[in-house]
C-alpha cells in the first residue's frame, strides 16, 4: 500500500492554509469592524499564510514554465 504523492500532500496543505487564512482574515476584519481588541499576532499570521500561498503559486508557475 502506497501513500499519497508529494504533489497531493502539498495540494492538501495549500487548501488547508487557504481555508485557515480566509477564516483568520474574516475574524480579523470582523473584530476591526466591531471595535474589538485584535491580537498583535493576527495580522502577521495572515501575512505568513498569504506569503506561503504566494510562494506555492509562483513555484507552480515556474515549474510549468520549466516543463517539469
Amino acid at each position: 500500500m502506497t501513500g499519497p504523492s508529494r504533489p497531493a500532500i502539498l495540494r492538501q496543505v495549500s487548501i488547508t492554509a487557504c481555508i485557515v487564512g480566509l477564516a483568520t482574515a474574516t475574524v480579523y476584519f470582523l473584530a476591526m469592524w466591531k471595535g474589538a481588541p485584535i491580537p498583535q499576532w493576527m495580522p502577521m499570521l495572515i501575512a505568513m499564510i498569504g506569503g506561503y500561498e504566494f510562494v506555492q503559486w509562483a513555484q507552480s508557475l515556474w515549474l510549468k514554465r520549466a516543463g517539469r
